[in-house]
């Protein structure tokens, strides 16, 4: 008589089904949820461009032939000041509620754009301590007729 079969044999040679409903039902709901939940981040940026050598070369190249004109904006804790590299151009002082004088910081910014035709460059120039909103509103009217804006701090 022949030994009967065993069924341990039998147990180990079937196929077995992976049960991945479950997970595949967690990520039907999870990845909608996480799109929806997502935050996107909106950025708001100001372009700015930097001098390179060769534009700093060309620059010296042109010193020779006409008159240095470098435009310097300081923002102050007590008003805007207005310079030719070191020399005062104007001086806009807060008034009685420290509200700026964007209006004549404006004008002057026109009249040096109709004596310097050519030039581009600007630096402005602020304290750690004045606002965002008064810095960003600066560089918006210097940006009018000098649109190459280097920033930097006091």
């Amino acid at each position: 008589m022949l030994p009967r079969p065993s069924l341990s044999k039998h147990r180990l040679h079937e196929e077995k089904e992976l049960q991945i409903t479950a997970f595949l039902n967690l990520m039907v709901i999870l990845i909608p949820f996480l799109l929806v939940t997502a935050v996107f981040a909106r950025m708001a940026a100001i372009e700015l461009t930097l001098p390179n050598e060769s534009k700093v070369s060309q620059d010296r190249n042109k010193e020779i032939a006409m008159p240095k004109f470098h435009l310097v904006v300081s923002i102050r804790e007590d008003g805007i000041e207005v310079l030719n590299d070191k020399t005062a151009l104007g001086v806009f002082k807060q008034d009685a509620k420290g509200a700026y004088s964007f209006a004549g910081l404006s004008d002057l910014l026109r009249q040096l754009k109709q004596q310097y035709p050519a030039e581009k460059s600007a630096v402005v120039l602020s304290r750690p301590s004045i606002s965002y909103e008064t810095l960003v509103a600066t560089i918006d009217i210097v940006r009018e007729g000098f649109p190459d804006i280097s920033i930097g701090e006091l």
